[in-house]
């Protein structure tokens, strides 16, 4: 740790703390003690303040107080993580529906903050939380997923995404001076189009970097330029992703460019950090210190370690507008066992994606257009790839190929991709492949791999399920 790193720490991050009001440092030093505790002790502390916020939302929500009327239920039934099964899950659309009842009488709205969703899988959710939740326990636990990936306070590092850009002057003010402080280097999506790159690339290569956060996509795109152009490799000892799913051909390239293991990072808007990975890379260590995380089958019941199943999140710190039993529409498992790094904080899969990437045939099959596919794409050179399904049984494939491809290399992808989707996917859905030259991101910055416009089923009919992958 460099001299930055110490003054960072231990003079910066408190100022900045006062000047805010905020109480981050204090947070992230509970953290950094806890998360070594016995698992009973931190499973007590997750347990106080589930009953508090349970406690909370009755007296002070009146969609949980309605909810709990109706089941003849109190505080007192919800004393640890396993009463939870008492409670309803909470989904987007009863979010938007009841929103006014979810929002707590007792927090005034000069003291919550309005957020949202990226709204990436349709309509945006906007919700409120408080700078308790997001600015003291949020912020302390995304400090601490960094530290796991080997970056301090103070270090250098590159954000590659969409800005969010604070509503007011006095919080604009404090963001500019949190990136100076911490050193940070913002790059905007745009910067990632063919135009762009050999700046990008050489911007990143003269910054003396010690990590990047990026989308997965986003990094891979930068790894595929660097290597297929020789351009000049950034020396950077760390590489986190989150807001996707990091898939296999990903990490490869990352690793082959950059000649680090890339840290998958797990978060959500209505959650914040929820889990990330350390340095054994053998799944990512949930904050179940200030996060319940439950894995649900279709019926609600927990999924046992190693099955797939729905992510359901309490957050214990959002008094605002608690989210309790809350669908986050992603899947993941947990991992049985010990981490080797001794952090005794439960994990989940380093494979955490959408629950809601299917395509539907013409007889109401769901398809999963999973990972499996997605890997052989990558490995016939595509920078990009998205399926649209406009209709029922009608995919629309955009491809974009390498630079060097020939009109005849295009139509030979072209052909390939037809007999890969015919020979897996079968022939209930018509498949048209375009090449194009870019896929534009959406508004949220990312690069969706798959965008359904039809009517979903809500769950398959028994034995109407058919995958392309076992995640």
């Amino acid at each position: 740790m460099g001299a930055y790193n110490v003054i960072a720490r231990h003079v910066l991050a408190p100022a900045h703390d006062l000047l805010r009001g905020t109480h981050t440092l204090s947070c992230l030093r509970e953290m950094e003690e806890s998360q070594w505790w016995p698992l009973e002790r931190i499973e007590e502390l997750q347990s106080q303040r589930l009953r508090r916020l349970v406690a909370h939302a009755y007296e002070h929500v009146p969609y949980y107080r309605r909810i709990m009327h109706e089941r003849g239920l109190t505080p007192s039934d919800v004393r640890s993580t396993a009463d939870l099964t008492h409670l309803p899950v909470l989904t987007r659309k009863q979010v938007q529906q009841d929103g006014d009842q979810m929002a707590a009488d007792n927090w005034p709205r000069h003291r919550v903050r309005p957020m949202s969703t990226s709204g990436s899988t349709g309509t945006p959710l906007r919700f409120y939380s408080t700078q308790e939740d997001v600015l003291d326990y949020g912020h302390a636990r995304s400090i601490r997923a960094m530290s796991w990936a080997g970056l301090a306070l103070g270090d250098r590092v590159a954000w590659i995404g969409r800005g969010h850009l604070p509503s007011n002057r006095c919080d604009q003010l404090l963001q500019s001076l949190s990136s100076h402080l911490q050193r940070s280097l913002m790059i905007p999506l745009n910067s990632l189009s063919d135009e762009a790159l050999p700046r990008l690339v050489r911007r990143l290569a003269e910054a003396h970097l010690a990590g990047i956060r990026s989308y997965p996509n986003a990094i891979a795109l930068i790894a595929n330029y660097i290597r297929d152009n020789g351009a000049p490799v950034p020396a950077v000892r760390t590489i986190m992703t989150g807001a996707a799913e990091i898939l296999g051909h990903e990490r490869k390239v990352l690793r082959e460019v950059f000649g680090v293991e890339p840290y998958s990072d797990y978060s959500s808007s209505e959650v914040l950090e929820i889990a990330s990975e350390c340095s054994a890379h053998q799944g990512l260590h949930v904050s179940v210190e200030d996060i319940v995380l439950e894995i649900l089958d279709e019926q609600d019941r927990p999924s046992p370690p190693g099955t797939e199943g729905r992510i359901v999140l309490t957050n214990l710190h959002n008094y605002g507008m608690p989210f309790i039993r809350y669908d986050t529409e992603d899947a993941g498992c947990a991992v049985a066992g010990d981490c080797p790094c001794g952090r005794t904080l439960p994990r989940i899969s380093s494979l955490v994606g959408r629950r809601d990437q299917f395509l539907v045939t013409q007889s109401g099959n769901r398809v999963f257009f999973g990972t499996l596919f997605l890997e052989d794409l990558a490995g016939l050179g595509m920078r990009q790839y998205q399926a649209v399904q406009e209709t029922i049984g009608n995919v629309v494939m955009r491809l974009v190929p390498p630079p060097s491809a020939t009109p005849a290399d295009r139509a030979d992808l072209e052909r390939k991709v037809l007999g890969m989707f015919e020979s897996r996917f079968g022939y209930e859905i018509a498949l048209q492949v375009l090449c194009v030259d870019r896929i534009e991101p959406t508004p949220a910055g990312k690069h969706l791999f798959l965008i359904s416009k039809v009517n979903r089923p809500a769950r398959p009919a028994a034995g109407s399920v058919s995958s392309s992958e076992s995640r």
